[in-house]
């Protein structure tokens, strides 16, 4: 019984260790978006997931793809704002700056907004 009761215990303690220590513990963690406007002009920006239209957006871990659409003057692009297969390992704040080429996200490494990706190929809707 009390060989029972210490392997029970160092496989608690284990786990615990392994939760607390590891990226991809028992509880899953939030990523933070932010995202700044660099257009020259004010921009129209709405995020939504595959499931809802959620405005500001903490993503849980392997959360939903969220893309955005943004606006301003004529121009009207999308974006992913975050893939869980891109972003995990880059961030867990991922803040954004929005200019009229791209996205571009903050590089912690040089610290400069050198992650710079294009926009969405626009989707071309047949109307009937």
């Amino acid at each position: 019984m009390a060989f029972y009761i210490r392997n029970a215990f160092l496989l608690t303690v284990l786990v615990l260790f392994l939760s607390i220590t590891c990226e991809a513990g028992i509880l899953p963690h939030k990523r933070n978006i932010n995202s700044t406007n660099d257009v020259g002009a004010e921009l129209a920006i709405h995020c939504k997931s595959k499931n809802d239209d959620l405005g500001a957006q903490a993503i849980p871990d392997k959360g939903s793809y969220f893309w955005c659409s943004f606006a301003w003057g004529s121009e009207f692009h999308y974006f992913d704002i975050y893939i869980h297969k891109r972003d995990d390992w880059l961030c867990n704040y991922c803040p954004w700056i929005i200019k009229p080429t791209g996205p571009c996200m903050w590089n912690y490494d040089t610290n400069a907004w050198d992650i710079c990706s294009k926009w969405n190929e626009r989707i071309r809707l047949k109307l009937y």
